[in-house]
């Protein structure tokens, strides 16, 4: 099944492709979809280059200040997104 993103802040149906695909230096489609439902939420400054499918710093930074922006913290704001964060991230944008 591909993974692609939508390109815009309508949100995406990418179901969630497990904790495997988020290992930092890990190339896995799903990162790509990751990195720009991130930039459709505000969290692009991470991004020298835009979003990619290799999981970076600036990938795990830019989800950990996500999860901190649902009120997260601690391990619950590691930046590596799990069901939950990706279901977020998801969703249109400014919801």
């Amino acid at each position: 099944m591909p993974v692609s993103g939508s390109g815009n802040d309508g949100g995406d149906s990418t179901p969630f492709p497990g904790r495997g695909a988020f290992v930092l230096g890990k190339t896995h489609p799903a990162v790509t979809v990751l990195g720009e439902r991130l930039v459709a939420h505000g969290f692009g400054y991470f991004y020298k280059e835009g979003p990619g499918p290799r999981f970076t710093e600036a990938d795990r930074s830019a989800t950990a200040a996500f999860q901190r922006a649902q009120g997260w913290s601690g391990s619950d704001a590691d930046g590596y997104p799990g069901p939950t964060t990706w279901s977020r991230l998801m969703a249109p944008a400014g919801r």
